[in-house]
């Protein structure tokens, strides 16, 4: 009798990084797969001189070197024109420090979260992230009237729709 080997072909997971991109900070989640969120939370430089540098080296390139995501997805929505140039260079900078780390990185062009056409709210997009990733359901924010600030961990759901979306497609 031949001993038969199978051969047996062993992929490695996707794993997304995805951050919601803002002048000073960025929200983030790790994820494996459609249902395992591996790591989440917001970084962020408050402040005076260069934050662009400060958001890259101390907050971004540790994500990296812990996770070694197979891809970072990045969203480059419409956002005021004052901090549009800053925001241009945010993405720029992290887009190389990705590839530094031999990591591609997908831009998507618009915000993700539409529902038969129609334009989902921050709320409810939260509360689809929560309903995917169920450890965030605890985190979701109250929805908020409109003379209110944006709730700080807001941003975490973001990325999560963001890569919610990646897996998507």
């Amino acid at each position: 009798m031949e001993n038969e080997v199978q051969k047996t072909h062993h992929t490695q997971p996707t794993r997304i990084l995805a951050l919601d991109v803002h002048p000073r900070s960025f929200g983030y989640v790790v994820v494996e797969g459609p249902d395992n969120l591996l790591d989440w939370g917001v970084r962020s430089h408050r402040h005076k001189g260069n934050s662009t540098d400060v958001l890259i080296r101390r907050r971004l390139k540790p994500l990296l070197e812990l996770w070694r995501p197979t891809v970072v997805v990045l969203c480059n929505g419409l956002s005021r024109q004052r901090t549009h140039q800053r925001r241009d260079r945010l993405l720029k900078r992290i887009a190389t420090e990705a590839k530094d780390h031999q990591v591609p990185v997908r831009i998507l062009k618009k915000r993700p979260g539409t529902d038969q056409g129609k334009r989902l709210t921050k709320y409810e997009n939260a509360r689809r992230a929560a309903e995917q990733f169920s450890v965030l359901r605890w985190k979701i924010p109250p929805k908020r009237k409109p003379w209110e600030s944006e709730y700080y961990r807001m941003s975490i759901f973001a990325a999560a729709t963001l890569a919610i979306a990646h897996l998507a497609e």
